[in-house]
This record gives structure tokens, C-alpha cells and sequence, in this order.
């Protein structure tokens, strides 16, 4: 699935998500985030955009669907011993999720809570072969990722986060845990679009 798509059906959702909390009674309240998540892959830096919409029910907890694809593919040197020769694998990935916060503390202008999101997606090795690309791996990816978080409400309709923890590959494969297992670390805008619907 192209990043374009996976874009198109976030704005999707949130559309939806809109629509429908104009609708839902006071104590649930609408919540859309950006994200970007900053981890590694094989020691190599990547930046995982993501997008997230759902509900909050009072100050307790709060839930919804998000998406997150990687934003620089890495390159990945490696030696294949079938062909005996050195190989580069141009390595991304993408996946859609489920998400759920508890929220531990809440006042006006700061949040703090602990996040899980359990997702599936695909990753791609992709290397080429007599100048012929190829992707040589087709499997499917279930990704788990717990961390702390801290918010900060700018005002009414705008506010910021960060946060830490990590991404962890459930199915257990080594060339998937070897490669997408890694501490996250997490900057994030949050808006707050419940206020440009009150009347």
C-alpha cells in the first residue's frame, strides 16, 4: 500500500471521527494526533510519521485507529552466502493500529498517561539484481508499541506531546525482530477540533 494511500485513508477516518463526535454525548470528547516517531533500524536513524483518531472518554482513557509508515527508507549492507557476494536491501515499513491510553494525570494544560498501540502492516526488502528491483521478503508485520507520554495544551484547539518507549514485533522471526525491534522516541502535535464544532 502506497504512503499516499495510507495518507487518503487517515483523513478518511478523521472525517468520520468528525462527524460522528458532533454527536456523542459530553463525557466523550473527539482526539486526533500527528506524530513523529524517531527509532532506528540496524543502527541506521529513521522517522515514523503517524496519524491517530478516536475518542476520549472523560479523564480516563482514550482510543481510536492510527496509521504510521516510515518516512526515510535505510539501506542495508549484508553478505549473502547463497550468491557469495555483498548484497544492499533498501528496508521500509507501514502499518495500520489499534490504540488505547490511560491517562494518569489531568489537568487544564498537561496529560501525562501510558500508551499501547497494536498494529499489522507489511515490511519490504527491496534489492536489485542486474539492475532489475526485486523484494525478496513477503511478510506480514504485527507490531506492538509501549511508551510514556507527556501532553502539553497550548490553548483551546492546539497542543503538544513527547514521549518514549518501544517497538516490539510480535511475530517472532529473526529477520523481523533483529530488524524492526528498537526504543521509540516521540514528538507530536495534537489538535483539538471538538472546539471549531461547538455552536
Amino acid at each position: 500500500m502506497s504512503k499516499l494511500r495510507v495518507f487518503l485513508l487517515s483523513i478518511s477516518l478523521f472525517s468520520a471521527f468528525v462527524a460522528y463526535s458532533q454527536e456523542v454525548p459530553k463525557k466523550w470528547s473527539f482526539a486526533f494526533q500527528l506524530d513523529n516517531r524517531f527509532s532506528s533500524i540496524r543502527n541506521h536513524d529513521i522517522t515514523v510519521f503517524g496519524a491517530k483518531v478516536g475518542f476520549q472518554y472523560k479523564k480516563l482513557t482514550r482510543f481510536g485507529l492510527g496509521s504510521s509508515f516510515i518516512i526515510n527508507p535505510i539501506y542495508i549492507d549484508y553478505f549473502n552466502k547463497k550468491l557469495n557476494r555483498e548484497e544492499t536491501n533498501k528496508v521500509s515499513f507501514w502499518y495500520f493500529s489499534v490504540f488505547n491510553d490511560w491517562i494518569l494525570y489531568k489537568n487544564n494544560k498537561w496529560e501525562c498517561f501510558v500508551t499501547e498501540q497494536v498494529g499489522f502492516g507489511k515490511p519490504s526488502f527491496v534489492k536489485e539484481i542486474n539492475n532489475d528491483i526485486v523484494s525478496d521478503v513477503n511478510v506480514n508485520l504485527y507490531v506492538n508499541e509501549f511508551s510514556g507520554q507527556v501532553n502539553y495544551k497550548l490553548n483551546s484547539w492546539i497542543g503538544l506531546g513527547t514521549g518514549v518507549g518501544y517497538r516490539n514485533i510480535l511475530n517472532k522471526r529473526s529477520i523481523l525482530n533483529a530488524t524492526f525491534d528498537a526504543p521509540i522516541y516521540i514528538a507530536k502535535v495534537i489538535l483539538f477540533p471538538e472546539v471549531f464544532f461547538k455552536k
